[in-house]
C-alpha cells in the first residue's frame, strides 16, 4: 500500500468507524427505552449493549488516532520543508503531536472505567480527548493555514477547517462552562451515581435539563475534532494528483 492509499484509509476508517459506533451507541440508547434529548456519549457506557459498543468504539478509535496524528504530522512536515516556511511551523507541527498522543491514549483507556464505577478517572480521561483534541485541530489547522494560503484551490477548504476546528473549541468551552452550572463544589455525586441502578428511572429523566443542553455540545465537540480530521482527505488526494502529474 501506498503512502496516499494508507494515509486515505487512515482517515476514512477513523472517521467511519467513529461515527458508527456513536450511531449505534446513540440507537440502543433509544431502544432501551431511554429518552433521545439528550445523552453524554459516556452513558451509553452504562448499560448493555451500549457497554460493550462504547467500551470497543473508543478502543479502535483511540488507536486510529494514534495513526491519523503521526501520518497528518508527516505530511505536514514534508509540504513545510519544500515550501521552504520557517522553522517555527516545524516546531508547531511537533507540538501538535505529544497532546494528540495523550488524547489517543486516554480515548482506549475511558472504556474500561465507566463514569458510574470510577467518575473521577472517567472525567480525567475525558477531558484528556477532549482537551487535547482540541488543540491538536487548533495547532494543525494553524499549520495547514500557513502551507496552504497561497493555494487557491484550498482557500473553501481551509474555511471548512477553520470552521471545524472552531466548533470544536466553541463545543469544548459551552459544555464546561454549562457542566459547571450543575456539577459544582456542593454537588451530591454519590446520590447521582446511586440513580444508574434502575436504568430507566435514570435514562427517562431530566432531572438537571442543562445538562441535556451540555450533551449537546459535545456532540459539537466530538463532531468538530471528526471534521477536521474529515478535511484533510482532499489534501491526501491532491498528493496523488500531484504524483500523476509529476510520472
Amino acid at each position: 500500500m501506498d503512502t496516499v492509499q494508507r494515509r486515505r484509509l487512515a482517515i476514512l476508517l477513523m472517521v467511519g468507524s467513529t461515527c458508527l459506533w456513536l450511531i449505534a451507541g446513540y440507537l440502543t440508547w433509544i431502544w432501551n427505552g431511554c429518552k433521545a434529548y439528550m445523552p453524554f456519549i459516556s452513558d451509553f457506557d452504562l448499560y448493555e449493549p451500549g457497554d460493550t459498543i462504547f467500551t470497543v468504539g473508543t478502543f479502535v478509535s483511540g488507536f486510529l488516532v494514534f495513526w491519523i496524528i503521526m501520518e497528518i504530522h508527516s505530511m505536514n512536515m514534508k509540504r513545510i520543508t519544500e515550501g521552504g516556511h520557517h522553522s517555527l511551523w516545524h516546531g508547531l507541527n511537533h507540538l501538535a503531536v505529544f497532546p494528540g498522543l495523550i488524547g489517543a491514549f486516554s480515548c482506549i483507556r475511558i472504556g474500561s472505567v465507566p463514569w458510574d464505577i470510577d467518575g473521577p478517572m472517567h472525567g480525567h480521561y475525558a477531558f484528556d480527548i477532549f482537551k487535547n483534541g482540541v488543540y491538536w485541530c487548533l495547532i494543525v489547522t494553524a499549520v495547514t493555514i500557513r502551507i496552504w494560503w497561497n493555494h487557491e484551490r484550498f482557500r473553501m477548504l481551509l474555511g471548512l477547517r477553520v470552521f471545524a476546528a472552531t466548533a470544536a473549541f466553541v463545543g469544548l468551552v459551552k459544555m464546561i462552562s454549562t457542566q459547571a452550572k450543575v456539577w459544582g463544589p456542593d454537588f451530591d455525586w454519590d446520590s447521582y451515581n446511586a440513580m444508574t441502578s434502575d436504568m430507566l428511572a435514570f435514562c427517562t429523566s431530566s432531572t438537571y435539563p442543562l445538562l441535556n443542553i451540555a450533551a449537546v455540545w459535545e456532540y459539537v465537540l466530538v463532531f468538530g475534532i471528526l471534521g477536521t480530521i474529515l478535511s484533510f482527505l482532499p489534501e491526501v488526494i491532491f498528493d496523488d494528483s500531484l504524483n500523476d502529474e509529476e510520472e
